[in-house]
């Protein structure tokens, strides 16, 4: 049993690959310190198990403390109800009331400065995204009594560097042998599979590059399938993604500015596996000298990374939620879109030399083929296409478009 009574909060029905990583939290809370409060963050991509591990840390040591609060779905609720609500909340657990009613975000504030500067606590703020949502329930470490411990998760670094969190944890992707494991059970119930079936998980686990979501949804979808079912559905999943998925993962998207989420849509449409530099002089031309910060902020938000050899890369799903927001906003005529990566549509654009010209903004020069990144479109000069044909033009195309 949890203090105030609380019954254990659910983890995971299958938590794999978890052990390591709640010992790694353990040691950053130092729990059996009581000389101050920590603050600590949890940062990741969305879908990777930053909850299911926030909450695994939370049933192990909320009895160690006063009270325990674990607020989950801070953003949602935050979005829906306000911060009164999330303070309204915290006051109700940790005091083991019923919920307060209160007047101003301020005097939610400075009820819980008073309540618990002197109370051991533990609070875990779950799926933060704006620094208010902090400030407003968590402020600082003087809020509450020496031995305290913080957890905020949150998909955003920046967030908790802003915020002065300086322990941190990344969760990252399942490794192949648990993501193995974990789509077994979740498929089968038991890690006993019939062999045939081997071929088809190993290509869901390819699919899914270690996401603890995408492969708890792929398995609870195929659970009791044929292997002809599974094959027939990987399929699918590979050409329109299945979108409790990408739902989630959009999140981060949508936090974007209007520009940051037209630099994230060029990267994972044209740009994955280049090297950073490249990336930076091949779109300096549509977006100035602001490419550092718009690529530093996509990486704070966990939406790319850069390699140990400073290349842009990201979770394949990552690429698919780029690429299917471009095509819902993109024309239908390949001609007028701003981003080409199809080779059909390519060819058709190099058939009919469709493009306006009026549209080009900034010029990338190839010795073979000149391809033009427009703020609307996307032109191949053809000056050179008379001379060879499309077959021997594609390697240059996919050098530039992927």
């Amino acid at each position: 049993m949890l203090s105030n009574g609380e019954e254990r909060l659910h983890v995971a029905d299958y938590p794999v690959g978890l052990g390591s990583q709640v010992l790694e939290i353990r040691k950053l809370l130092d729990v059996g310190c009581d000389d101050g409060v920590r603050m600590i963050g949890i940062h990741g991509m969305g879908g990777v198990g930053k909850s299911t591990l926030a909450r695994a840390v939370y049933n192990l040591i909320s009895d160690q403390f006063d009270g325990s609060c674990f607020l989950q779905n801070v953003r949602e609720e935050s979005n829906k109800h306000g911060l009164k609500h999330l303070q309204s909340i915290i006051l109700s657990q940790l005091l083991g009331r019923k919920e307060t009613n209160l007047a101003s975000e301020q005097q939610g504030i400075s009820i819980i400065k008073n309540r618990f500067n002197r109370k051991k606590v533990l609070l875990i703020l779950d799926d933060v995204d704006q620094h208010k949502q902090l400030q407003g329930t968590v402020g600082s470490p003087d809020w509450f009594g020496p031995g305290s411990r913080v957890i905020i998760t949150t998909r955003d670094k920046q967030l908790l560097a802003f915020h002065e969190v300086k322990r941190t944890h990344e969760v990252k992707e399942l490794n192949k042998k648990d993501a193995l494991k974990l789509l077994k059970l979740k498929a089968f119930k038991t890690e006993e599979v019939d062999p045939s079936y081997m071929e088809v998980l190993n290509q869901v686990v390819t699919y899914a590059s270690g996401l603890p979501l995408a492969l708890e949804v792929i398995g609870s979808n195929l659970f009791g399938k044929s292997v002809r079912e599974w094959e027939s559905a990987i399929r699918q999943y590979k050409r329109i993604p299945n979108n409790q998925i990408l739902e989630i993962l959009r999140v981060s998207f949508d936090a974007l500015g209007e520009e940051e989420k037209s630099v994230f849509l060029d990267i994972a449409c044209c740009f994955k596996g280049y090297k950073l530099s490249e990336v930076e002089e091949k779109l300096r031309a549509l977006y100035d000298n602001c490419m550092k910060y718009h690529i530093g902020v996509l990486v704070e938000n966990s939406l790319i990374k850069i390699t140990h050899d400073d290349r842009v890369t990201f979770h394949d799903l990552i690429e698919d939620i780029g690429k299917k927001i471009d095509r819902q906003q993109s024309p239908p005529e390949p001609g007028k879109r701003r981003r080409l990566w199809l080779q059909e549509d390519i060819i058709q654009v190099l058939k009919h030399n469709s493009v306006s010209e009026t549209l080009m903004d900034g010029l990338v020069s190839h010795p073979f083929l000149s391809i033009v990144f427009l703020h609307h479109s996307c032109l191949f000069s053809l000056q050179f296409v008379k001379f060879l044909s499309i077959i021997e033009l594609m390697p240059y195309i996919y050098l530039h478009c992927g």
